[in-house]
């Protein structure tokens, strides 16, 4: 791996970390902040295939199908009353791991894959949530610094475990 990649590689990982940092505090106004005006914001809906026939999720069912208006609601709705599914906030951790970039172009453009294990427990309630999957983000390079512009969320699960998807991925 050439030092560039290396260096690359560091850069994206400390951004995704400071966004699950973000997302854990419930900054959700500097979380949003990371995300560039075209983004999609999608998690297909996992299904079960015979043998190894891939994709084995939808191409056209999503658990969310987001852009940069729809997000924008989402980040107001928690901010507000009306929020009921979150009062009072989960408490969430998010793990990311096995950061690798699959396409880079310096200060242009990425395409950068990433493992993530989220945990969520609400309020007094005993049980919690495990969430685990893979993301593929799609970077663009803006103003001198890089923008969330796609993240494709493939959730291991075929059955969501959660009482509701009000959280981020």
């Amino acid at each position: 791996m050439s030092m560039e990649m290396m260096l690359a590689t560091y850069e994206f990982q400390q951004w995704l970390y400071r966004e699950a940092k973000l997302l854990d505090d419930i900054d959700f106004d500097g979380w949003f902040a990371l995300m560039h005006p075209d983004i999609k914001y999608s998690m297909p809906v996992r299904v079960n295939k015979e043998g190894i026939e891939r994709p084995d999720y939808s191409t056209d069912m999503f658990a969310f199908h987001d852009d940069h208006h729809l997000l924008s609601l989402r980040v107001e709705r928690l901010k507000s009353d009306y929020a009921w599914a979150e009062i009072p906030p989960s408490r969430t951790r998010r793990s990311v791991n096995n950061v690798r970039i699959e396409e880079y172009v310096p200060n242009d453009k990425a395409v950068v894959k990433s493992y993530l294990l989220l945990y969520r427990s609400r309020s007094t309630d005993i049980h919690h949530d495990l969430v685990s999957g893979e993301r593929t983000d799609e970077f663009l390079y803006v103003d001198g610094e890089w923008k969330l512009s796609k993240r494709f969320f493939v959730i291991d699960q075929t059955t969501i475990n959660t009482r509701n998807l009000a959280i981020f991925v």
